[in-house]
């Protein structure tokens, strides 16, 4: 049993050794190669080359080593570029081909330096400078990397050296490559802003009360939209400080906002007199605001959610004139009122009405004055303006009853003296005057202001209270204007005959009679005559 084991031994081991023969005969004759035929190499990185096959030392070289350097199959990228590494054992020479990559590249723009998406809007915005940033293997940025440029749907969107143009509303993929890396970037094209057309537009001044109006009518405004005016005195054009989009000042000017009816189709403001009580030229400018349906940012990396620009542009406007206007006194009133309880009594006259200025301390004089021409008072009785226009001459020909200077103190003027008024004294009960008011331009700074309106005075018949009211006010009546005409087709407001506010009827006091008692006599005879007959058949 000893002899066969170690039989056993021998036999093992000589197997053992042939084996191991047989693998050295193998090696030895494997072809030298590397293990790939090309490689990517990150810019300032390393990239590694392995062989197998052939014995003793292999030497490593580089095509061109500006580019990139071996050693010991370890390889260094230095520049973009290709180069060609070979090695070479026992006489034979492998190589590989190694192209110097950047290791990233992000797409940039007016957002920052890295971004997915980019909206551009038509007449809005419709181009933005895109740019390419490139990393080697230490993330360290490279300066201009040599970028090529593509459009996925060249129809919607281009693209040019970075320069992207909206074509059409859609969508496009926006490309970027350089050395063996690549961005994507999605750009959403949207339609222009729709902004209101004021082409035909109408533009009316006129005053209420105390305000003076600007209409502006036959548009189709949009009641989401922001619309704001600004006046100047000349053409020159204003500059529009915006935020996001939005207008936050226009520089050295006031701006205002424009009320919008979008069912009736006009807009308007009534803070006209900010501008029109100044001695100068009137120049209106409209800016509008629209809510953008996708936003950007512009070149100053501004996050803009609106676009706003003028769309009235320097339109010169005219005052309101006679007699398209209510004018500034209608809320005029005047009076002295007494009142007392058991532990007080307190007696005053206060004058109050409104005018279209809003400077304080401005001059002006106010003149009161009895209206005998009742022509003018049915004129405004029955609605029509002109009555108004003549009121205005006849107040401006015609002698006063009470002239006083006064200064403004705000828009509504108020004033509170027993010494102001003594309208008992100087007015009669329920008869009619002229209110009229003229403004002092102080040396052409202002632009000359007058108006006018009509009162009537009223006098309490159980106290010294009297008041003068305006005709728009509920105190006022037209209860003693009854106007008939005498022989001379003169108005007569004393004729009885003629009902309280209508215009006169032809004829006479003396003709009406006389036709009555005419008619009463005629149906007497005819009745007289008919009994007669009636008699006779019978």
């Amino acid at each position: 049993m000893r002899i066969n084991q170690k039989i056993l031994i021998v036999v093992l081991m000589t197997i053992f050794f042939m084996f191991i023969l047989c693998i050295k005969a193998y090696a030895a004759d494997e072809e030298f190669t590397l293990d790939q035929e090309s490689i990517d190499v990150k810019l300032n990185g390393t990239g590694y080359i392995f062989y197998t096959g052939g014995t003793g030392d292999v030497t490593w070289s580089s095509s061109d080593p500006t580019i990139a350097t071996v050693e010991d199959g370890e390889v260094k990228g230095l520049k973009i570029g290709s180069t060609t590494i070979s090695a070479t054992n026992e006489g034979k020479t492998v190589t590989c081909k190694v192209n110097v990559v950047y290791s990233m590249l992000k797409i940039g723009g007016n957002e920052g330096d890295n971004i997915i998406s980019v909206n551009l809007i038509l007449d809005e915005h419709n181009t933005e400078s895109l740019f390419a940033t490139a990393q080697d293997d230490n993330f360290e940025d490279i300066s201009n990397p040599e970028v090529k440029w593509s459009s996925s749907d060249t129809s919607v969107v281009t693209v040019e050296e970075g320069t992207i143009k909206a074509i059409k509303p859609g969508k496009a993929t926006i490309k970027a490559e350089a050395a063996g890396v690549s961005d994507t970037c999605e750009v959403t094209v949207y339609n222009s802003p729709e902004f209101t057309d004021f082409s035909n537009a109408k533009y009316e001044m006129s005053l209420n009360y105390y305000t003076e109006t600007l209409n502006i009518s036959e548009i189709t405004p949009n009641e989401d939209n922001g619309y704001y005016y600004v006046v100047t005195s000349t053409k020159t054009k204003p500059n529009l400080v915006l935020k996001n989009g939005n207008l936050e000042k226009v520089d050295g000017q006031e701006y205002g906002s424009l009320i919008v009816n979008e069912k009736d189709k006009y807009m308007y403001t009534r803070n006209m007199a900010n501008y029109t009580e100044y001695n100068q030229d009137l120049y209106l400018w409209v800016i509008q605001t629209i809510r953008l349906d996708g936003l950007y940012y512009n070149n100053a990396d501004d996050y803009v959610t609106h676009s706003t620009k003028f769309v009235v542009e320097g339109k010169e406007l005219s005052r309101a004139k006679l007699p398209n206007l209510n004018l500034i006194l209608q809320t005029f009133s005047l009076g002295y009122w007494t009142s007392s309880s058991t532990n007080d009594t307190d007696n005053y006259t206060s004058m109050t009405f409104n005018f279209p200025s809003n400077t304080k301390k401005r001059n002006f004089t106010i003149k009161i004055g009895k209206v005998t021409d009742t022509s003018i008072l049915s004129k405004i009785q029955n609605g029509d303006y002109s009555g108004i226009t003549a009121l205005l001459e006849y107040a401006k020909n015609n002698q006063s009853v009470y002239e006083q200077k006064l200064t403004t103190t705000d828009i509504a003027y108020y004033r509170n003296d027993e010494t102001l008024f003594d309208g008992r004294k100087l007015l009669e009960d329920r008869a009619y005057y002229f209110i009229y008011a003229q403004f002092d331009d102080e040396n052409g700074k202002y632009y000359p202001i007058e108006g006018v309106t009509l009162g009537q005075a009223l006098f309490s018949s159980d106290n010294e209270s009297w008041g003068l009211w305006a005709y728009t006010s509920d105190d006022f009546s037209w209860d003693n204007l009854k106007p008939s005409i005498d022989e001379n087709d003169n108005l007569n407001k004393d004729d009885p005959t003629v009902a309280p506010g209508k215009l006169p009827q032809t004829g006479t006091k003396t003709i009406t009679i006389f036709a009555t008692i005419s008619i009463i006599l005629l149906m007497g005879i005819i009745f007289y005559k008919k009994y007669i007959k009636f008699k006779e058949i019978k």
